[in-house]
């Protein structure tokens, strides 16, 4: 890991855990994701190149990345869980044929990587598995 990251982590709590990258809450309404793995760091880039390459409809469901490195990126970070309820559900439904329709195969979309931003609306916060499609316009 790069000095630069050390020092941003140093003291900082794990706020998460998957098979490949590590989330610290940096304390500023922001986490930073740190690949552990080769396969990590695709899915950093290809969480980036999403973010950057999507209509403003789908991006403002996707967690704000607002910086990032080779092998880490730094995310605005989403407190509320995503409900149970039907209604959410409906709506996540909507939200995952939205993605399709932009080209974009939402894989792995579970409750453990949604949340709310602070006026409902649902927000992934893990999109590096999902698959996007070049598409040719005409």
């Amino acid at each position: 890991m790069r000095k630069s990251i050390r020092k941003l982590i140093k003291g900082k709590q794990v706020f998460g855990e998957g098979a490949s990258r590590i989330v610290y809450d940096l304390g500023n309404g922001y986490v930073l994701k740190v690949a552990k793995s080769k396969k990590a760091i695709k899915y950093n880039k290809r969480e980036i190149r999403i973010y950057k390459s999507v209509p403003s409809t789908i991006k403002k469901h996707l967690a704000e990345i607002i910086h990032y490195g080779r092998s880490w990126l730094i995310m605005k970070k989403y407190d509320r869980k995503f409900p149970k309820s039907r209604q959410y559900v409906s709506k996540l439904n909507t939200l995952k044929s939205k993605f399709r329709k932009n080209g974009i195969t939402p894989f792995d979309i579970t409750r453990d990587n949604l949340r709310l931003n602070t006026s409902g609306k649902i927000k992934v916060i893990d999109y590096g598995n999902f698959k996007l499609h070049n598409r040719r316009r005409g």
